[in-house]
């Protein structure tokens, strides 16, 4: 059946689809059944029912109905499926093709008319990628505010280690806020799967012949007056061999009758001019057929790997926004998790916030850098280059682990990249001091091992660049 989505909830996968009675069917996620592109509220859909329960569903084919497509929006509800409606657009294309065929003059003809533009044609082709960008419905003020655009395909499986890690630590976390923003990755995902993977089996020719030119109903018109005329000039030539031979053999008789003889010459004049016609008209509608074309396919060519490549990067750009922005999901909600505060804020070593980054450290940690394979060559210096352009060092000075977890949360509220280090004793404190260069150092006043202004001279000591600021708690 032909519907049309009139409610979606990202956060649950439920929605609902009027058909053309109105008669409304629900539908949830498992139902959905199109890995390229998910649901939105006015998509128009294909779908099966079991009652008014939904059981298989998918986005239709036929999205816009514009002057020329032969079939309305009307047409769409009436019809069972895309199948059936494909045929009635076929069908009626089919008689407009007829009718152009039998009333146009090709012979003044100089010019082939398009039907359907080259970029209709091409939007038509990436209509599925296109529902799957146009899926992610978030401005660019959603991410405005953070440091640097993640990389997807470098971060993807931190990100999922990230994500699995939050839920771990804290079971109360609502999972539904998460459900739009994995489920539009998926989408995403897999349309730059599939384009990935067509790239190398591109027929440019056959997407031309069956998107751009099978549509072009003066085009269509035109091939057949060719065909036709290729018959006729045949079918003439035919005749003329064989009146030739009739007129052979009644002039080779020993009394050849004149009026047949007259009458057959007359036959050959005529046949001649016919076959002289065809022969030259064909010679001018085959050049017209050629020019269009060689014209357009040029063009289609072009604009087709212009439009893939700018689709293909739109993907890319998509999947990365989206990981940006779960990457921030996870990070505000754990920064106000008690969840995450007792297991991972508390732990004296984790100096981190939590995010994709530190995930991604965490694991780079625990490698030979000299022993890398490609791939996490590509991520060390992938890290390296955010930690260079947004990483800020911090070193609370102080025994107090409650202290120390407050101002941990505090410097990562401020940005995921921040670093927050410890130094409860002095040899610490003189050690990370000789080895950073930190931005700020907490001072607790209350947990020193000796006077303040000595601390912070010692500290200055250290600080070759000398930036570093000094804060009392």
């Amino acid at each position: 059946m032909h519907g049309k989505i009139m409610v979606y909830m990202d956060s649950t996968g439920r929605g609902t689809v009027m058909d053309n009675a109105k008669i409304f069917f629900d539908f949830n996620g498992q139902s959905w059944h199109d890995k390229k592109s998910m649901p939105s509220v006015g998509m128009l859909v294909e779908f099966r029912a079991d009652g008014k329960h939904i059981t298989g569903i998918r986005p239709s084919k036929f999205q816009e109905f514009k002057e020329g497509d032969f079939i309305t929006e009307q047409d769409f509800f009436r019809t069972a499926g895309d199948e059936e409606l494909e045929d009635l657009q076929n069908s009626r294309r089919s008689a407009y093709i007829t009718q152009l065929f039998r009333t146009i003059d090709f012979d003044t003809m100089d010019a082939i008319p398009l039907s359907l533009t080259i970029p209709q044609a091409i939007q038509k082709y990436f209509s599925g990628e296109i529902l799957a960008v146009e899926a992610l419905k978030v401005s660019v003020d959603n991410i405005k505010d953070v440091p640097c655009v993640l990389d997807y395909f470098i971060v993807k499986r931190f990100l999922i280690k990230a994500f699995d890690t939050l839920l771990f630590m804290d079971n109360s976390i609502n999972q539904t806020q998460f459900a739009s923003i994995r489920s539009i990755m998926m989408h995403l995902e897999n349309s730059y799967n599939d384009m990935r993977d067509k790239q190398k089996l591109l027929n440019i020719v056959k997407i031309f012949n069956e998107t751009f030119l099978s549509l072009q109903c003066h085009y269509q018109a035109l091939a057949a007056t060719i065909d036709q005329r290729k018959n006729r000039l045949a079918s003439c030539k035919h005749q003329l061999k064989s009146t030739q031979m009739e007129h052979k053999l009644e002039s080779s008789k020993p009394k050849p009758d004149a009026e047949k003889l007259q009458k057959k010459q007359e036959r050959m004049d005529e046949l001649l001019k016919e076959i002289n016609y065809f022969e030259e008209t064909l010679k001018k509608l085959e050049a017209l057929r050629a020019d269009f074309y060689k014209k357009n396919y040029a063009l289609f060519e072009n604009a087709f790997k212009l439009s893939r490549e700018k689709l293909f990067h739109k993907i890319v750009t998509g999947l990365n926004m989206c990981a940006t922005i779960m990457d921030r999901y996870i990070w505000n909600i754990a920064l106000k998790s008690s969840g995450v505060k007792n297991s991972y804020f508390t732990r004296n070593n984790i100096e981190n916030s939590f995010c994709v980054i530190s995930f991604a450290e965490l694991y780079l940690s625990r490698l030979d850098k000299s022993s890398l394979n490609p791939t996490d060559q590509k991520l060390l210096a992938y890290v390296q280059k955010i930690t260079k352009e947004h990483r800020k060092k911090f070193l609370v000075v102080t025994t107090d682990l409650d202290l120390l977890t407050k101002i941990k949360i505090q410097v990562f509220t401020l940005n995921p990249y921040f670093i927050v280090k410890y130094a409860p004793k002095k040899v610490n404190y003189q050690s990370l001091m000789r080895d950073n260069n930190f931005d700020m150092v907490y001072l607790d006043e209350k947990n020193l091992w000796e006077k303040t202004a000595d601390v912070i001279l010692e500290g200055k000591n250290f600080d070759r660049q000398g930036k570093t600021k000094f804060k009392l708690l």
